[in-house]
Formats: C-alpha cells, sequence, structure tokens
C-alpha cells in the first residue's frame, strides 16, 4: 500500500519527484510499478504499463522481487565493489540504480523508491582516463625498452652509482672493457676499477658534481687480470627519490692511445728523415761546389793555357799533341761518375766501334768479316788500329777481346 497524500511520506516523495534532477519510479510491495517522474517518462516515453515490474522495466535480469532485492542487499553492493546500471536504448545515456525500502522513510508504507542516477558523464570520463592511462603506459613500456636498448648498445661503458659509491647497475660494455660480468659488477666499490693512485680524484670529481653538470678526467683503468689500461670517465648525478645517483661512463682508450703514440712515432721519424735529408742535400750542394771549383780550377789552369798554345803552335804536329792533351783532360773531368768517358773509346770510328761490340760478343775475325762484309786484311787493320788508340799497342799479351770485356762501349 502506497502512501496517500495527506501522509508525511507522501509529502517527502512528491517533493523528491518535483525538485530532483534523477529519474526516479515508485513500485509496490509486490514490485509493480506505481508512478514515475517527469524525468523518467522521458526515457520511458511507452509510460507506465500495468503490472510491469521495476526491475523488468530496467531489463534486469532477474526472475522475482527476490532476486532484485537480494542482489540490491548483497555484500558486494554494500561494500560498493558490484555495478548495477541501465542504458538507455533511446538516448544511449547510462544510468546507476539505487533501490530504496520506503517503510525506511514510514514504517507504515510498503514498497520501493528505485533512483536513477545519470552517470554517463562519469562512465565516459573514466573511459577516457583509462585510455589514456593505457596510452601513457605503453609509451612508458616503449621508452623502457628503448632506454634498455640504448643502455646496453651504447659503444661505451655505464655505470649507475649509488650514494655508497656501489654499482647498482652496468650495462653490457661496462663489463666487457673491464672483463668482469654484469652480475659481479653488483655492489663493487667505483673506485676499486681503477688504479688506487686515482681514488682521490674520483672521490673529487663525485664530490664536487653538482645537477646538470658533466665532468670527466683521464684516468688508469684497471683490468680483471690487474693489468691496467687508459680510460676516460665521464660523471654526472641526478636525483630519483631524494636519492642520488651518479651515472658514471666508462671509454677504454687504448687503441686511442696507440694511435697516438704511432702519430707520435712517425712524426718524430719524419723529423728525422728530414734533417737526414736535409744533411745529404747539403753535402750534394757541397760536392756540387767542390765539383764546380775544381773545373774551374782545370779550366783556368790547364785548358785554357792548352787553347792558347794550340793557337801559337808552328806545326799540325804540335797542335794536335795539345788536342790530344786536352782531350785527355777533359775525360779525366768525368772520372768516378756514372757516366765516365774512355779517352781511347772517343777516338775510335763507327765501324772501330762496332767491331769492338763484335769482339766483346766473342766474335772472331772470320765471324766479322762475313756479318760486315768486309775483307779479312781490312778487319786485322782496324784491330791494329783499335789496339793502338787504346794504348794496348806493343802488348801483345793483352787479349783484345779481354780488355774490351771491362768496359763500357757506347
Amino acid at each position: 500500500m502506497l502512501p496517500n497524500e495527506a501522509s508525511p511520506a507522501c509529502s517527502i516523495y512528491k517533493e523528491l519527484f518535483d525538485t530532483t534532477s534523477d529519474l526516479v519510479l515508485i513500485a509496490d510491495r509486490q514490485g509493480f510499478i506505481t508512478e514515475i517522474n517527469d524525468k523518467a517518462k522521458q526515457i520511458f516515453p511507452d509510460g507506465l504499463q500495468k503490472n510491469e515490474y521495476f526491475w523488468v522495466k530496467l531489463e534486469l535480469d532477474y526472475s522475482n522481487l527476490k532476486e532484485a532485492l537480494d542482489w540490491f542487499s548483497s555484500p558486494e553492493m554494500a561494500m560498493g565493489t558490484a555495478e548495477k546500471t541501465f542504458i538507455c536504448k533511446s538516448t544511449g545515456k547510462i544510468y546507476d540504480i539505487n533501490l530504496v525500502t520506503l517503510k525506511n522513510i514510514d514504517k507504515s508504507i510498503r514498497g520501493f523508491l528505485v533512483v536513477l542516477n545519470d552517470i554517463t558523464c562519469l562512465i565516459t570520463r573514466h573511459a577516457e582516463l583509462e585510455r589514456r592511462v593505457n596510452e601513457r603506459t605503453i609509451e612508458l613500456s616503449h621508452s623502457k625498452k628503448m632506454l634498455q636498448s640504448v643502455f646496453q648498445t651504447v659503444g661505451k661503458g655505464i655505470f649507475l652509482v649509488d650514494e655508497d659509491m656501489e654499482i647498482i647497475k652496468s650495462n653490457q660494455k661496462a663489463a666487457e672493457i673491464f672483463g668482469i660480468h654484469s652480475e659481479n659488477l653488483l655492489g663493487v666499490s667505483i673506485s676499486t676499477l681503477f688504479d688506487p693512485f686515482d681514488e682521490a680524484k674520483i672521490n673529487a670529481l663525485i664530490n664536487t658534481i653538482i645537477e646538470n653538470q658533466i665532468l670527466s678526467s683521464e684516468l688508469t683503468a684497471i683490468y680483471f687480470d690487474k693489468s691496467n689500461f687508459p680510460a676516460f670517465l665521464t660523471l654526472t648525478v641526478t636525483c630519483l627519490e631524494n636519492k642520488k645517483i651518479w651515472i658514471v661512463i666508462v671509454e677504454d682508450l687504448t687503441e686511442q692511445k696507440s694511435i697516438e703514440n704511432q702519430l707520435k712515432y712517425e712524426k718524430n721519424h719524419s723529423e728525422e728523415s728530414n734533417i737526414t735529408l736535409r744533411n745529404v742535400l747539403l753535402n750534394i750542394q757541397q760536392e756540387q761546389r767542390d765539383v764546380a771549383d775544381k773545373l774551374s780550377h782545370k779550366i783556368a789552369t790547364d785548358i785554357l793555357p792548352a787553347l792558347e798554345k794550340i793557337k801559337s803552335a808552328p806545326s799540325i804536329e804540335v797542335r794536335n799533341g795539345y788536342i790530344d792533351f786536352l782531350e785527355d783532360l777533359l775525360v779525366s773531368l768525368t772520372k768516378g761518375s756514372e757516366s765516365e768517358l774512355n779517352a781511347g773509346l772517343l777516338r775510335l770510328s763507327k765501324n772501330e766501334l762496332k767491331i769492338c761490340k763484335f769482339i766483346q760478343s766473342g766474335f772472331s775475325s772470320k765471324e766479322i768479316c762475313a756479318t760486315m762484309n768486309l775483307a779479312f786484311d781490312t778487319i786485322q787493320t782496324h784491330r791494329k788500329n783499335i789496339r793502338k788508340k787504346l794504348g794496348l799497342a806493343g802488348s801483345g799479351n793483352v787479349s783484345l777481346h779481354g780488355h774490351l770485356l771491362n768496359m763500357k762501349l757506347p
């Protein structure tokens, strides 16, 4: 039985009907809808149907009043972990359903007050927030993967060091540089990876650096077998959750130092070569000056006087004698050079030189006659003249062939 208009309960739900922006349905003790407010009429254009249950009207999946009441009074609903919503097919809006027993208003009344609260905006906003959260989560996941990829694949060793100066993370390159497995580097003091003489330098860098600052230094690092190698250390610091984290980047300078030393050696060697070359050039220049001085002296003391005597010589025999002297003198100036001349060879005629080449090659006089188409006596006369011009006249024990073997013929 529903309240009459004179009862207090009636005035209360009438006032609720008139003032609330929610959708309100009134049902009797059996669950039949007896009245709806104007807001509810907007989404239920067919109005009220006779003997229509409120859970059927709201498309709730229950077969009777007890099931509906049991659900609304379930622990899940009491704890706020369960939701029951109604979606209006005509508008697409979403409503939250709340059930109030009318006896809570007036003990003499039996029935139910069903309130539909429009939560479309909240659901939409919640869905949008979930979408954004999902997008940010995916972006963060991608960023983390990219950062991890960069951290592991960068060509320099990277350490993360905590406030106790202990390594809390290292990349694969750092493990390769020091020859120590990444897991064995965890908890190790960063200073133990470098020469003890560099510990003060490392502490100074760590204690003086501030955020957004980058400090670096060249140090001596220690390989796992206790051997040393040159390294370049770069340091920066950041704060995570009010704790300082030092980022230490280490680069192995072994190859670079080797190249530098090689360049220094080549530079020094080049300078030494330049000095040697300068000395050789100076010696050559000095030799050239000496040759020029010697030539000038010969011209002044021997050649020019001989020419004057040739001009004033009384007979051809005397002039020829001076000419032979000049010839020998000029040839002597070539002594010691690669193109040293032989005075005897210069006096030979073309045919005589040709015969000398045959003799040098081992041809007999008869073979030379046949080759040059000359008489045997002619060849013998040429041989006699060749011996005379080469200064072998009267030296019968000296073979012309043997003498020519040691000579460079033009």
